[in-house]
């Protein structure tokens, strides 16, 4: 017998894939540069147009919600992943589950772990925890026996929940990334940070924080208040200075509260807390300072080196391996936790305008050692495709 099968009835012969799906996980970010990255790469998803892109956004990202939800090529959700014990013990969710079934979904990328969820499909991991693999850092040596074995317990929670969480990694330097392959025995990419791309379009910049007029020199340092950031240093710079230098006046601007940084009654007027801000706000506060500050004592990575050196603002930071690895020659460093060294390196950089303008031209060539956040969201993705087949 023959069989006849009407031509309309056949299915479609066609050479066409249908895209691959993915899930950018940022459900677990609350503060830090892990928000400016998650925003950076999210808004660089509508390039990838052969891709779809399932995005879910903590509310701690709802102004990146706004700029995104537009994209062609992105469904986006709001949603906090809970500390549910059904989370932490088994790694279960069953929002982040449903939407790998309901999409269809390749792969994950959690921007920054640990995720405390296990997506039943490849996940690839953003590490930002210098904490597990620099145990030689001062910030540790500072610590009394008790707060010393919190950490330790701490630790050894946060890597098997990594551990457990994801199939491989991704970091934002090399000296990291070759630590973590020792400590996690899984696949590791080197993918390094980059400033936002809200910093190349002046257009987009937020100017709503206006610096009162000082006749001295101001310092910024764009992060949150972490114990690792050793913001308390500040309070023995400006002691020194006044002692040393009195003709010298200097201020410090710090992108945190009075509450979550308090300082000293006598440098109180040596400290401006402009509170929390937005990734557009950051440009125009570079604009209205002389030296970018940072006194951080553990970092696998942080924004504000990039920013800087795109801002053409001098660096004075720890002398620590993590940051000469990042900003090379670009940078004026000091003892880390000693602050005399810290206030003698700032005074020369405001004093010695030869030197700051070397350290800037310096920045302007370190620039060209990172991923761009183009070539950063590319190999992210490039990555997820690599795993998802």
């Amino acid at each position: 017998s023959c069989l006849y099968i009407k031509k309309s009835l056949m299915p479609k012969v066609t050479n066409e894939k249908m895209p691959s799906t993915f899930l950018i996980n940022c459900s677990n970010l609350k503060a830090g540069g892990g928000l400016q990255v998650a925003d950076s790469i999210c808004g660089l998803l509508n390039h990838f147009e052969d891709y779809h892109f399932v995005v879910v956004l903590s509310s701690f990202m709802r102004e990146t919600k706004e700029r995104i939800k537009g994209y062609g090529n992105i469904e986006c959700y709001e949603y906090d992943i809970p500390n549910s014990f059904r989370t932490i013990a088994f790694g279960r969710d069953a929002f982040l589950d449903g939407l790998v079934k309901r999409h269809h979904i390749k792969a994950v990328l959690t921007v920054f772990g640990p995720s405390r969820w296990r997506p039943r499909v490849r996940h690839l991991s953003g590490f930002a925890l210098p904490h597990l693999v620099i145990p030689e850092s001062p910030y540790f040596q500072r610590m009394g026996i008790l707060e010393r074995a919190k950490w330790r317990l701490w630790s050894l929670i946060r890597k098997w929940s990594l551990k457990r969480s994801a199939d491989s990694f991704w970091t934002e330097n090399p000296y990291i990334s070759d630590r973590l392959k020792k400590l996690m025995d899984k696949p590791v990419y080197t993918i390094s940070n980059y400033y936002n791309q809200v910093f190349d379009h002046p257009d987009k910049w937020a100017r709503s924080i206006t610096l009162t007029p000082f006749d001295g020199i101001t310092c910024l340092s764009v992060a949150s208040p972490y114990p690792h950031k050793n913001f308390g240093i500040i309070d023995g710079i400006v002691r020194y200075l006044k002692k040393v230098h009195p003709d010298f006046k200097v201020r410090f601007v710090l992108t945190c509260s009075k509450e979550q940084c308090p300082m000293s009654e006598d440098i109180a007027d040596s400290v401006i807390y402009v509170g929390t801000v937005d990734v557009s706000d950051c440009p125009y506060l570079y604009e209205q300072c002389d030296i970018m500050f940072m006194p951080t004592l553990l970092e696998c990575f942080t924004a504000t080196y990039p920013e800087a050196m795109r801002m053409e603002k001098p660096i004075v930071t720890t002398d620590l391996e993590f940051a000469r690895g990042l900003c090379g020659e670009a940078a004026c460093y000091y003892s880390a936790v000693d602050a005399k060294a810290a206030a003698e390196s700032l005074y020369k950089v405001a004093t010695d305008k030869k030197y700051a303008e070397h350290l800037v031209n310096n920045g302007k060539k370190q620039l060209l050692s990172y991923d761009n956040y183009e070539q950063r969201a590319e190999k992210l993705v490039k990555v997820l495709e690599s795993i998802a087949e």
